[in-house]
């Protein structure tokens, strides 16, 4: 049987829990809060956590699949290595962002709630 399938159902199941808690509090926020101070940047915030995070799946995957074909054909490890790693850190500095973002809405919300 080929290891393949395995390998990408490991890497998706790897990034499950991040995608289904980024999933959720953008739903949350879109659906269930009225429009307030610091809603905005809290969507923002989610949504790039969601996007980071889908878009890490998918380097995971391309990841996987190369390192498979490489096990197959015996090659060696291209320049592909390099391009995924700086991807992952751009993908994590955009990660960091919505984090404050995120933080940023719900610090503004909370100060508004007080001050009324």
């Amino acid at each position: 049987m080929d290891a393949l399938p395995i390998q990408m159902l490991t890497v998706a199941a790897y990034h499950l829990p991040h995608l289904l808690a980024c999933a959720v509090a953008l739903a949350l926020l879109w659906m269930w809060t009225q429009p307030s101070p610091g809603r905005a940047q809290a969507l923002w915030g989610a949504g790039l956590l969601l996007g980071s995070a889908l878009l890490q799946l998918a380097l995971g995957l391309v990841q996987a699949l190369h390192i498979h074909r490489m096990a197959e054909s015996g090659g060696a490890p291209g320049s592909i290595f390099a391009i995924i790693s700086a991807g992952n850190l751009l993908l994590g500095v955009i990660a960091s962002v919505g984090l404050v973002l995120l933080a940023w809405g719900a610090s503004k919300a909370m100060r508004a709630r007080a001050a009324s």
